[in-house]
């Protein structure tokens, strides 16, 4: 059997460790550039040819998730929102414990007006993170189109407890009593908003609702 030279071998084991680091980081600069690419077609309004990009680099060995969660918002960028929604709940069960694809979801599911699905999204991501403001928001809105209007009160006045100065959610609040025939109770928060926003037209409309 013939020896090596012992600084030989080492050299051919540091050759051979090194190999498989070369190839992830031609993977990493292949996935780069697509991402790249996807990044200024999006700027250009090209959602087609931007997310063709994330399928290659997808396929080229990009992260699953981060490619299930672009596609969900490229297609909800292109009105393809059934696709989208696939998309994000693919993204949700690859990350089961994060909140983004959680509120990504709830972009396709507004869009097409799917209240009881947008208000278990919304619900999802309360149940990590119980002050979202962003799903709190949304949770008003599936509530309120719903006809639960006692619930888009609660939601609201947690929004308004957490965020007082917010005219939308002061207004959304607004609405929610008055649908309930409390507009005694409504009208002090519309006026609360034209105080300090007089040509909210929202508020304005609130007021002179019967």
């Amino acid at each position: 059997m013939i020896r090596l030279p012992s600084a030989l071998t080492r050299s051919l084991v540091i050759i051979a460790a090194c190999l498989p680091l070369s190839r992830v980081a031609a993977q990493n600069d292949r996935t780069g550039a697509l991402y790249r690419d996807s990044y200024t077609l999006e700027g250009k309004k090209d959602y087609v040819a931007a997310l063709a990009r994330v399928r290659e680099a997808r396929t080229a060995g990009g992260s699953a998730y981060f490619a299930a969660l672009r596609s969900g918002w490229l297609q909800y960028m292109q009105g393809d929102f059934a696709a989208s929604v696939a998309s994000y709940t693919e993204a949700v069960a690859s990350e089961p414990k994060a909140v983004e694809p959680k509120l990504g979801l709830t972009l396709p599911l507004m869009a097409q007006r799917n209240w009881r699905e947008l208000e278990r999204a919304c619900t999802a991501v309360l149940a990590i993170d119980p002050h979202n403001a962003t799903a709190l928001s949304r949770l008003g809105v599936a509530q309120y189109n719903a006809g639960n209007f006692s619930g888009a009160e609660a939601t609201y006045r947690r929004l308004t407890d957490d965020y007082p100065s917010d005219t939308d959610y002061k207004t959304g609040l607004g609405w929610a009593l008055q649908r309930q025939g409390k507009k005694g109770e409504a009208r002090p928060w519309f006026e609360a908003v034209l105080s300090v926003s007089p040509d909210n037209a929202n508020a304005k409309a609130g007021l002179a609702a019967k």
